[in-house]
């Protein structure tokens, strides 16, 4: 009898889970050459955010019938296809909730070919029982010839779509996969020879953590990726200060780091004239490891950094008694003069150090304990991090500092972010991470209470 209860009771389970959950109808929407695939996580993102899904109209004015039109328990999905139409199908809960939104948005409606059609000068969109597709950009002169590959689209079968599965793989509420010969040229990966970027991906995904904001890139297909950068040694941990307001770390060789320089016409001209006072470009060709810049503090009226980089030799100090501008101050050790301003540099323990201030320059010159983010940065291809707290601290602007004040709400919330970081664990992949002190679904629930307090 036991058996027989137990049989019955997974059966129906089975039978639930078949059809008595929601149908993802516009997911066969997708076409089987799309190029390029996005997914949204509605249901995810509000659950993730603290807020109901039910609730998601009374979140925005005027959204309440958009969302009780759309089924929010299913993915939103938006693709390019090989033909370079572009689209967005999402599952529909009420037709005519969905028609009325529509229509408040200035979109005119139609019925025809036993669908629902809405349009306006740069879009059109076709609507069924239970899904519907947006396309646009598309011209009115181009909204007729359109409609027949849209009913196909509506009305064709469970089918592969290979870029859609590359996306689905990602983890987080918003996921997408692209393949590169779509970005534009501005965007574009330098790839290997014989690599064809229609057969290489870029795949990303933002997800909510605990305490986390997690936006990743990952690139797939395109070979070896050729980097500037290599594995950070963490030599140069024991010479950084701990907890600065800014920081960047990677490992680098001198001759690349100056090429990449030379393309900033800013820059190009800055090195001409330093090195009309030393040898600049030796400095920076003598580089070969890791490297840091570092912001000590934020600080808008007197800005500091401090640059550190792991040396393969000295040849550049061979010339130093004959630099102009410039003042000894140790055997390694210079100043030098620029427009009534200072510039600390030099060499410690086979690394070369630049700062303008005295402060930072000893720094560079003095054993630190390494924290945490340091010794995380070791072995990873590019490390960086921001400390959100130092901006509104050191914001030059009184009207800052009196609404912090007259609204405490706001210094909390602010106090709650702890810092942004980017990170590279391969040159395929990397990834930027918004971290803060306390949960995320805490720090928005706040904020919508203080939004929703001062009735903006």
């Amino acid at each position: 009898m036991f058996m027989i209860v137990a049989i019955v009771a997974v059966m129906a389970v089975g039978v639930f889970y078949l059809f008595g959950r929601d149908k993802d109808a516009c997911r066969d929407v997708i076409p089987q050459d799309a190029t390029a695939v996005a997914m949204f996580e509605p249901a995810d993102f509000l659950e993730q955010l603290g807020f109901a899904p039910n609730k998601a109209g009374k979140l925005v004015m005027n959204l309440e019938d958009v969302a009780e039109g759309i089924d929010l328990s299913n993915p939103v999905y938006a693709f390019v296809s090989e033909n370079g139409l572009s689209g967005i199908t999402l599952n529909v809960r009420d037709v005519d909730k969905l028609l009325k939104a529509f229509s408040a948005s200035g979109y005119a409606s139609e019925e025809q070919r036993g669908y629902q059609w809405v349009a306006d000068k740069n879009s059109i969109g076709c609507i069924d029982k239970d899904k519907m597709l947006l396309c646009g950009p598309v011209s009115e002169m181009e909204q007729d010839a359109l409609r027949s590959e849209m009913v196909r689209l509506m009305t064709q079968g469970h089918h592969s779509v290979p870029v859609f599965e590359k996306a689905k793989q990602q983890k987080g509420v918003l996921r997408l996969c692209t393949s590169l010969a779509n970005l534009p040229k501005m965007y574009s990966i330098p790839l290997p020879d014989g690599i064809d970027p229609s057969h290489a991906f870029l795949s990303a995904a933002l997800r909510i953590d605990e305490k986390a904001v997690v936006f990743s890139i990952e690139v797939e297909g395109a070979g070896n990726i050729s980097l500037p950068y290599g594995p950070i040694q963490g030599d140069w941990i024991g010479m950084l200060p701990a907890k600065p307001f800014a920081r960047f770390c990677a490992n680098m060789k001198g001759e690349e780091l100056l090429l990449n320089l030379r393309e900033v016409p800013e820059l190009r001209t800055a090195l001409l004239a330093l090195n009309m006072c030393v040898d600049a470009d030796m400095m920076i060709k003598a580089i070969d490891g890791d490297v840091a810049l570092v912001v000590p503090k934020l600080d808008f009226q007197h800005p500091d950094f401090l640059f550190t980089a792991k040396l393969a030799n000295t040849d550049f100090l061979a010339n130093a008694d004959e630099w102009s501008q410039v003042q000894r101050t140790g055997a390694q050790n210079f100043i030098i003069e620029y427009e009534g301003k200072q510039a600390y540099f030099g060499v410690h323990e086979g690394c070369l150090y630049v700062a303008f201030s005295p402060v930072t320059a000893d720094m560079a010159c003095q054993k630190s304990d390494a924290d945490d983010f340091l010794q995380a940065a070791k072995g990873k291809y590019l490390s960086a991090s921001l400390d959100v707290g130092q901006v509104i601290d050191a914001y030059p602007n009184q009207g800052v500092a009196i609404l912090l004040k007259t609204l405490p709400q706001v210094r909390e919330i602010t106090n709650a972010f702890e810092c942004v970081s980017l990170a590279a664990d391969s040159p395929q992949r990397i990834e930027l991470s918004i971290q803060t002190n306390k949960p995320v679904k805490e720090i928005v629930q706040n904020l919508w209470s203080l939004l929703t307090g001062l009735n903006l």
